[in-house]
This record gives C-alpha cells, structure tokens and sequence, in this order.
C-alpha cells in the first residue's frame, strides 16, 4: 500500500475528509481539530501546513503544523502552536514517519530552524525527544462520588473552605468573555508573561460553537477566576485559568477546578485534561492533588539550522530581567504589546 500513498499539504477543501478522520481515529486529540487552521491564522497571524497522506481517495494519516517567523528566533513551524498536543495520526507508524519526513522537508524549503511535535501519541524515530511536561487527566467514569474521593485531602479541604466563603461558579458563553480576559491577562501581567491575545478565545467561540465555554467564580458581584473550558468528543480540559491574586486565600482556583469536574461529568465526559506542567512547577504541584499520576510527555524536534534544542522556560535566568520588568508594566500596556511578541514565540 505505501507505494500508493500520496503526500501533500491540505486545502480547505480537504477539511471533511479530515474531520472525518480525526473523529474516528483512536489516538486523536483537540489538538488535531481541523478548526484550528482559522484560529490560528486568524489570531495568531502564522501559516497552516496541514499535511496528508491519502491512498486514492481515502486519507490514512494526517499532521497539522504551522508555520511561524520571529525577528528575535527566525522561522519555526510547531504542531501545534498554543496547544498540548499534535504530531500525527495515521493509520501505521510508516505512515505518520513519512508524514513527519514530508513536513520536515517543507520546513527546510521554508529556511525553518526546526520542527516541534508537541506530546506526540506515536513517538517517531530519529528525532530529539524532550520529556519535562507532564499531562494531568482525571478519570470521570466512575461517577461524582468517587472522582471526589480520589482526589487529595488538602484539595477537597479547600473546596470546601472557598463554598463556605460565599464563592460561587457560574458557567456561560462569549458574554463572559471580557471576565475572563480581564482575570487572565492581570494574572498573566502578575507573573511576567505576554498574554495571549483575546482574539483567540473570541475565535474559539466563533468555530467551536457548542464545544466551549467560560466557568466563572464570584465573591457576590465581583468575579474573582475564570477557566476557558472545551470539550471535545469525551475528553474536556482547561487551556487557560487564572485568578485575582489578592483572592487567591479564598481558593477560588479549587472550588472552579471542582465545578468545572463535576459540570463535565453531568455532560458526560469520560476525562477531564488539567493541561500540561513542567515537573515540580508550581502548576504541577496543584494539579498533582486533584491526578496523583501524571503522565510524562515526548515532545518531538527535528532540528534543521540550530544544535541545541530552542529553551523559552520562564525559569531561565536569561529571561529573569524581562519577567522582573514585565511584572512591573500598566495592564493596558502588557495587554497592547503581549499578543504582539508572545505569538512570535516557539
């Protein structure tokens, strides 16, 4: 059969078939989602390079990946950008390493530095594997009751201790939106990092429809944390959460993370994804109290022009100044420039 496979980028014609495929494929994730081409494109201002490999009229692997450019770090092309995971699906490993091979050669044609496959469910031989994130994912079919008795005693003490403070969750659509950014970029703002620009929750809501939404937790009127929730078949997960430092000995983060669980098993979810962590950040130490067994993650690199693997970790010393100075900056400022440089990041 391989001689029979043809090896080409995708066009927006190819989206049902790809649909299609993804949908039914067993190691599939959001990530692979065929809508992620326009928000990408739409928010992030980057290049889609969706590839396919199709045996006559059938496709049997797909690899989303985007192509992105920098002045400070040059051209890139990542699968995928934002998100947890990509790299290929397909319908054998032959098959997703020629996929791999096929957009590696397009990133050398592009002058690209070189190639990110993110969390990938097919490990491919040949290339540089990183395994510092791990993905957290709770296990929802055994119903409210026993999800709640899994989860760490320190965490379910201060569920209870942010019910008893008058907090409460509501959960909504686009008409949160602005809640949300508000929280988010104030607490992207706080820890020294470029928030990402709205444009791409907005975007979400515009594709996704019926597959996102926006918990919220209020101290009576004033809200106080927000989570962009999305779903995706049986699996949900939260990309982006944050809350009002000033608040944060409420444990709004807690009682949101709880309702959002207990929301996706009333949808009838089988796992919720709590995003990825670097080992022993701060991130990970509060998601290891609701998942007790993380699962480490390969990221995949093909590297083209440089020798080293690319390090943006916010706890490198080189970027320690910029954090210090960023932390510092007014909120209308870091929220004009932030989108500007952090969607020019690998």
């Amino acid at each position: 059969m391989a001689e029979n496979i043809r090896y080409r980028f995708a066009s927006q014609g190819d989206s049902p078939a790809w649909e299609y495929y993804v949908d039914c494929h067993p190691r599939r994730t959001i990530a692979h989602r065929w809508e992620w081409w326009s928000i990408l494109a739409n928010s992030f201002g980057v290049k889609p390079r969706y590839a396919v490999a199709e045996c006559g009229n059938k496709l049997v692997g797909v690899l989303p990946t985007v192509l992105m450019s920098s002045i400070l770090f040059g051209r890139y092309m990542i699968s995928m950008p934002w998100l947890d995971y990509g790299g290929p699906l397909a319908d054998n490993d032959d098959i997703a390493c020629k996929l791999i091979e096929f957009a590696v050669s397009q990133a050398e044609r592009e002058k690209c530095k070189f190639v990110e496959l993110r969390a990938v469910r097919q490990v491919a031989p040949g290339l540089v594997n990183k395994d510092q994130k791990y993905a957290f994912w709770l296990d929802l079919k055994s119903g409210e009751e026993n999800v709640w008795k899994s989860i760490d005693g320190k965490a379910k003490n201060q569920v209870r201790k942010a019910a008893k403070s008058g907090l409460v969750v509501q959960f909504g659509g686009i008409e949160l939106l602005d809640e949300f950014y508000r929280i988010f970029s104030c607490n992207m703002r706080d820890l020294g990092t470029p928030v990402w620009p709205k444009k791409l929750y907005s975007e979400q809501f515009h594709y996704f429809k019926n597959d996102i939404e926006i918990g919220l937790v209020k101290l009576g009127d004033l809200p106080v944390a927000a989570a962009i929730l999305l779903h995706y078949k049986d699996c949900s997960i939260v990309p982006s959460a944050s809350s009002y430092r000033k608040y944060r000995n409420l444990n709004p983060n807690n009682l949101l993370y709880w309702e959002i669980i207990r929301h996706c098993i009333m949808r009838g979810s089988a796992t919720f994804d709590f995003g990825r962590s670097s080992l022993n950040a701060g991130t990970y130490n509060f998601k290891k109290q609701w998942v007790n067994n993380p699962i480490q993650q390969i990221w995949q690199y093909k590297l083209l022009t440089i020798d080293s693997l690319p390090e943006l970790d916010p706890s490198n010393p080189k970027f320690r100044l910029a954090i210090n100075i960023w932390k510092h900056l007014p909120l209308f400022v870091a929220n004009k420039f932030g989108p500007m440089i952090v969607t020019k990041l690998p």
